[in-house]
Parts: C-alpha cells; sequence; structure tokens
C-alpha cells in the first residue's frame, strides 16, 4: 500500500514538473518569438518610414501630408494584406496629421506628419497584438509589441553650408538653414554669421544648427551680440536659432549664441542638456555629386559634340558673332533675340567673356568745344565707333529759326530765350562708324560739342526731354525732364544757355559732370549715369543774375545681355591664358534650367577672367541672373536656375521647367545642381565688388574657393558645398545661402533620426 501511495505522489510530483516545465518553455517560445516580431516589427516600421520621407516637398501642406501618410500605408499594404481603410484625421503643421490603418496579423498603424513640427520628418508607428497559446498558465492571453521609426527627407540632411574653411569679413551674412564647418570658422569686420531657421506655416524644415568639427571654437567676439530672430542688427558673433556645437576630440556647445528661438528649442534636442554628453562633431564628408559629363541626361543636350561628351584637355576654336569674340568652345555662335539678349546654348567651351553685354553708358570721348561761328563744325579725337550713340550740344544767338543737321541726326530738344539764346540738343543713333566731324546749320553765331557714347540703346535711344526759359533774371535755374525715366543709369545731358559778363562765372550743380563750361560764350552742358529711374533735373547756378535757356535729353542704355539656354554646360578654362570660364566683366548673364561643370582652372566669375578675379565688378549691371521685381529683364529667364521643379514663390518667372526639364527628376548629376567642379579643379568662384549682384538658384559643390560679396538683392536659394568659403554681406542683405528651393540632394540620403 505504501509503494502504491509513493507511487501516486510521484505521479503528481511528475505532472507538476511537466506543467512547470511546459509553462517554462512556453515562456521561452513566447520570448524568443516577441523578440523575434520586435525586429520585424522595427524593419517594418523602418522601411515605411524612409519610403514615405521621399515624398515630403519643400512645404507642409494638408495635401502633402496626405501624400506621404498615404504613401506610407501603401508600403504597408505591399508587406500585410490590408484589413481596414487608411483614415487620416484633421490636422496642422504645427499638431500633426495622423493617419491610422489595420492590417492581418493583429497589426495597427499610425502615422504622423509632421513629426514634432519638422516638415522634413515623417514617424510611422507600428503596434501587433500577439496571443500567448499558454495564457491561461500565466494569465493573459496575449502581449502588445510597439515600434517606431522616425524618418527625415534629403534635404534636411544636406546643410545649407557646408565648408572646410568658412571666413566671414562683414556685415550680417545670414544663411537659411544648418552651417557644418570643419576648421573653426573666422570673424572680421565685425561680421554677424547666422543660421537661421526654416518655419514654414508652423513647421520647421532646418532647425537652424551649426556645427564646427575643430575644438574650441569662439561663437562670440568681444562687444559682440545676437538680435534673435533679425536679419540686421547682429555683430561679432556667430548666431544660430538652433544648438550649437564644436570639437570632435572635446566636444563643447554655445551659449547665450545658440537657441535664439524658443520654439525652436523646444523640439530641437541640446547636444549640452543635463545628462547629456556632448557628441563629437563627425567631420565633413568629401563626397560630390556623380559627374554630369558623365550623365547621358546631360551629354543628350551637348551641341556641336556629335554626342560626345566635353574633353578637360581640349582647345576649342573662337566663337564669334556680332563683330564679337565671345569665347571658345564648340557650340554654335550665339544668337541675338529681339529684347537684345544673346543666347548661348548648352556645350563643350574653354571660357566665354561677357565684356561685350556691359551695361551703362560709357563715355567714349569728348570732343573739343567748337570756335564760335556760323554753322559750326563740331569734331570728335577719333573716328566714331560703329554702333555708338553721338550727341551734339549746341548753343546759338536767340533765333526762332531750328537748327539743321546732315542725315541721319535727330534733334532731340530745343527752346529759345531772347537775351540767354537758343540751345539745343542733337543725337545720332546707331551711328555707322567713322564720324569724326559734323556741321550744323544755325544761320546764328553758335558753339557747341560733339561726344560720343557705348553702351547705348541702338533704336530709339531717346527718352525723355524737357526745356526750359526766363526772361527774369536769377544766380539759379532748374531744368527737369518732363516725365521720369524708364529706367535707372540712363544717360542725361543738359545744354544750357545764359548771358554773363566779364569774370562772372557758371556753376554745374555738385554730383553731375561737366561737359562744357564757357562763360564768355555763355555754353554749359553737364551729365549724369548714376540717376535713379526718376524725374531727372539739374540746379545750375552763377555768380550774377542772368536770364536762362535751359534743356535736357535722357537716353535709354541698351539692354543686352546673355541667357544660357537649357541643358549642360562643360567649361576647361583653355583659350585664355591664366583661368578662363565664365567671367561678366560688367555684363549680364540670366540661365534657365541648366548645370555647369569647371575642370582644370575655370572659374565662375562677376569680373574678368583671370584666376580668382583679380578685377571685382564696379558697374550697376553686373549681375547672374536679374532681380524677378526689377521689370527690365526677361522675365522667362530672371533666376540663374538649375533644373528644379518648382521657384521660389517670390519669383514671377518660369527659370525651373519641372517636367519638362532636359534633367529627369531626381537625377543626382543634374537636379538641383546648378555649379559643380571635381575635386582635381583648381578654378575660383569669385563674385567681387559690391554691384555684383546674383541670384541663383539651385546647389553649388566646389572643392575650391568660394568668394561672396552678398549685396541687399542677392541670394544663392540651395546650398553651397566647398572648400574655403569667404562671405560679406552689405547693408540690406536678405538670405545669402539656404532657402527650400534648389537644394542638392545628391550625396545624401532620407535617414532615421529615430
Amino acid at each position: 500500500m505504501r509503494r502504491r501511495k509513493q507511487s501516486g505522489q510521484a505521479m503528481v510530483l511528475v505532472a507538476v514538473a511537466l506543467l512547470a516545465l511546459i509553462g517554462s518553455a512556453a515562456l521561452v517560445l513566447l520570448a524568443g518569438s516577441v523578440e523575434w516580431q520586435k525586429d520585424q516589427l522595427q524593419t517594418l516600421a523602418d522601411s515605411a518610414a524612409l519610403d514615405s520621407a521621399l515624398q515630403v516637398s519643400t512645404s507642409c501642406t494638408a495635401a502633402g501630408a496626405s501624400t506621404i501618410i498615404t504613401e506610407a500605408d501603401t508600403f504597408l499594404a505591399t508587406q500585410r494584406t490590408r484589413t481596414g481603410a487608411l483614415s487620416i484625421g484633421a490636422g496642422t503643421c504645427a499638431t500633426p496629421y495622423h493617419g491610422t490603418d489595420t492590417f492581418t496579423g493583429g497589426l495597427s498603424a499610425d502615422y504622423y506628419y509632421p513629426y514634432h513640427a519638422h516638415e522634413q520628418q515623417v514617424e510611422v508607428l507600428l503596434t501587433l497584438s500577439l496571443p500567448i497559446s499558454f495564457g491561461g498558465v500565466e494569465g493573459k492571453t496575449s502581449t502588445t509589441v510597439t515600434r517606431y521609426a522616425v524618418a527625415e527627407a534629403m534635404p534636411a540632411s544636406m546643410p545649407a553650408v557646408a565648408a572646410t574653411t568658412l571666413t566671414c569679413t562683414g556685415g550680417q551674412v545670414n544663411v537659411a538653414g544648418d552651417i557644418a564647418v570643419q576648421n573653426a570658422i573666422t570673424l572680421s569686420g565685425s561680421c554677424a554669421l547666422y543660421a537661421h531657421q526654416r518655419l514654414n506655416s508652423g513647421a520647421y524644415s532646418s532647425l537652424g544648427n551649426t556645427s564646427v568639427y575643430a575644438d574650441g571654437q569662439s561663437w562670440l567676439v568681444a562687444g559682440g551680440s545676437c538680435v534673435a530672430g533679425a536679419s540686421a542688427g547682429s555683430s561679432n558673433a556667430i548666431c544660430s536659432d538652433g544648438y550649437e556645437l564644436s570639437g570632435h576630440v572635446t566636444p563643447a556647445c554655445g551659449g547665450g549664441t545658440s537657441y535664439l528661438s524658443a520654439g525652436d528649442a523646444a523640439i530641437n534636442g541640446n547636444p549640452c542638456g543635463a545628462g547629456v554628453g556632448p557628441q563629437p562633431v563627425a567631420p565633413l564628408s568629401s563626397v560630390l555629386p556623380p559627374d554630369p559629363n558623365t550623365d547621358p541626361s546631360a551629354i543628350a543636350t551637348l551641341q556641336g559634340t556629335g554626342g560626345s561628351a566635353c574633353s578637360a584637355g581640349t582647345v576649342y576654336s573662337n566663337i564669334v558673332a556680332g563683330g564679337v569674340t565671345w569665347g571658345t568652345g564648340q557650340a554654335p555662335a550665339p544668337v541675338k533675340d529681339a529684347s537684345g539678349f544673346w543666347h548661348f546654348k548648352p556645350s563643350c567651351y574653354g571660357y566665354l567673356n561677357l565684356a561685350a553685354v556691359a551695361g551703362g553708358a560709357v563715355g567714349v570721348e569728348t570732343g573739343a568745344e567748337a570756335a564760335k561761328a556760323k554753322n559750326p563744325t563740331l569734331t570728335l579725337p577719333a573716328a566714331s565707333t560703329a554702333g555708338d550713340l553721338l550727341v551734339a550740344t549746341l548753343k546759338g544767338d536767340p533765333t526762332t529759326t531750328a537748327f539743321t543737321a546732315p542725315a541721319g541726326w535727330v534733334q532731340a530738344v530745343a527752346i529759345d530765350q531772347g537775351t540767354a539764346g537758343r540751345v539745343e540738343i542733337w543725337y545720332y543713333p546707331n551711328n555707322p562708324g567713322a564720324i569724326t566731324a559734323v556741321t550744323f546749320t544755325t544761320r546764328v553765331i553758335a558753339v557747341g560739342q560733339l561726344t560720343e557714347w557705348s553702351g547705348m540703346a541702338t533704336v530709339s535711344p531717346l527718352d525723355q526731354t524737357g526745356s526750359f526759359a526766363t526772361a527774369t533774371t536769377s544766380t539759379s535755374a532748374t531744368i527737369s525732364t518732363a516725365a521720369a525715366t524708364a529706367e535707372a543709369g540712363e544717360l542725361v545731358i543738359t545744354d544750357n544757355g545764359f548771358k554773363l559778363g566779364p569774370r562772372q562765372t557758371y556753376a554745374p550743380e555738385a554730383a553731375w559732370s561737366s561737359l562744357a563750361n564757357d562763360a564768355n560764350n555763355g555754353f554749359g552742358s553737364e551729365f549724369r549715369t548714376d540717376l535713379p529711374a526718376a524725374v531727372a533735373s539739374e540746379t545750375v547756378s552763377a555768380t550774377a543774375a542772368t536770364t536762362w535757356s535751359l534743356s535736357v535729353a535722357t537716353f535709354k542704355i541698351a539692354s543686352v545681355g546673355a541667357v544660357l539656354d537649357p541643358g549642360f554646360y562643360y567649361f576647361n578654362g583653355f583659350g585664355f591664358a591664366g583661368g578662363g570660364g565664365i567671367c561678366l566683366n560688367g555684363g549680364e548673364l540670366l540661365a534657365r534650367d541648366v548645370t555647369i561643370e569647371f575642370v582644370n582652372q575655370a572659374g565662375f566669375s562677376s569680373g574678368s577672367c583671370l584666376a580668382g578675379a583679380s578685377t571685382v565688378c564696379a558697374v550697376t549691371t553686373c549681375r547672374f541672373g536679374s532681380d524677378p521685381a526689377s521689370g527690365k529683364v526677361d522675365t522667362n529667364y530672371s533666376w540663374f536656375a538649375a533644373p528644379c521643379s518648382q521657384d521660389p514663390s517670390a519669383s514671377p518667372d518660369a527659370s525651373c521647367l519641372g517636367g519638362s526639364s532636359w534633367c529627369p527628376s531626381g537625377d543626382r548629376s543634374c537636379w538641383n545642381l546648378l555649379l559643380y567642379a571635381p575635386s582635381s579643379a583648381t578654378g575660383q568662384i569669385a563674385i567681387k565688388g559690391t554691384s555684383a549682384e546674383h541670384w541663383l538658384l539651385g546647389s553649388i559643390f566646389w572643392p575650391g574657393t568660394v568668394t561672396d560679396t552678398v549685396n541687399g538683392t542677392s541670394t544663392i536659394a540651395g546650398a553651397v558645398d566647398c572648400g574655403t568659403l569667404s562671405i560679406s554681406a552689405g547693408g540690406g542683405a536678405r538670405t545669402a545661402i539656404g532657402s527650400d528651393y534648389g537644394i542638392s540632394t545628391a550625396t545624401v540620403e532620407a535617414r532615421l533620426v529615430e
């Protein structure tokens, strides 16, 4: 009986042990299954987030949020069978749009865009309910596994400025986006370098962080300060709406110059916050975009090459059109359109020199005042150049009979006053050349002067005139045009008659340049070429009271420039000693839907074609691209633009061709890529001079030196990645670099940030 009792006890113990063993095994199996499910779920969340991040555009909108969330849900539906339907709740860019859906196997999905008010980030949250087969033993019948992923779109991975060495030499340089520099940033000339956040509709596309790989960056110079959020007023400081972090060996953060935006600080993790060890700053990448000269899409646009790519070692023939040698290359000669712009075609070039389309009136030569006589002959020191404007100013004794001139001459304005005399202004537009003298029929004693001007309109150059005569004597008088001039910088010439005695003098208004000042014959003439588009007037004076006979005429400058038509352009620098590439030399160059590559010593200059552009731009029309609001330019080509999908909202033109571009959307060899140079290139970008202007839409990858003088209207609406950047800003400067448009993502990917 005892043996049976013991045997029964043993069976009970065995049963208990088996139950315990089975329970333990179940727990082990469950734990292993859960870990496996976690891994699978994380992979699924990562993939869905990355896929949807590729749909992020340049701004946060309800339609954009729907596209991004739908993309994530569609991706999940390729991996799991959908059991529900995607639902997207109302939201804003500051408080995210929320999408939900369900799938087989107990999987539910939540999508949030934007994530933490960052318009370049999207979150995918996956929840999986797992049954527990032995749940009765443990008191549970299911368990829940949750995993999430946050992905960031490619533009957010690209800093607005990336440079090995950065020097800011004056003014407040405003950067829309992050700044990343290898060596310590140098400030001089009271410069303030400000990394601004990019905030649209309540969401951020960039947080405006500044990172420096070198240790020990000084963020503030003695006496320096930052004016939070402002585009002016900061000085002697590096300022950031986001964080500031320097150092790879000994990381350290900025102080009062960082987190200048409270909203930014609320969502932007502090790398030096309490309990956080500063992370070392990563070195800058040296990766460049793919070479456009190896891209079939780019090569297909080249003209004159027979379908071949360009060569870095070829010496090209001269390109001649309109009697001007423009440079060297394989391209067909440029053609001038009806508005006066010369159009160049995509091809292989050595260099292009745009001096021939330098704008502004330039005095070529001034003749001596003709001797007092009837029917005076006015002369020039040398024969005139064909195409230039000739202007004659004459003053004769009082007469109501108008003067006459040979064929080709046109009277601009005339006025007679009984004692001050008769004055007339004549002009010869687009003169045929080789003119050295002209005789006017006056029938009264007269004097006069002949001048020659380049850079003037060749057809209908006369714009405004004005005349004034008074028999009331006074020591001063004012002559004005009847209406405002059509544009700034017109040639304005006055022709003034008066009657003075011995030892009495005549004086023009300050800032006017004198052409003739003959008190004995009562003849004065002045000019200006720097007036704004407005009524032009001059007040002249004398040391004794006199009657006056005054006239004024204004002449339009040539509305000319050059345009790079859509396609790929390649410059190897050959054909010009010491540099080459693209050099304005006072000209104006527009571009639409272009990617430009520079090799060897070829550069991109607002001045001369010499390496580094030793000659700076010194005229008002020296510009790459044109202000879309100016009304002067061909508005189809106002921005100097890379292939891109959308122009900045302030631009009324069509510089970006989008779906009709020669560059396929997303092609890393050309999409949003404006200027490119391989690592072996030695040329420079040199935009120098306070009057140099540029409106560049697209990104720049340049391994060498970039010098950028930013005035009140210049900007690079994209990103700059270069070796050495020297930058300064004049008064009233807007964003120097960075925007939500034109950012090339050729060297980055959509990435997981959480």
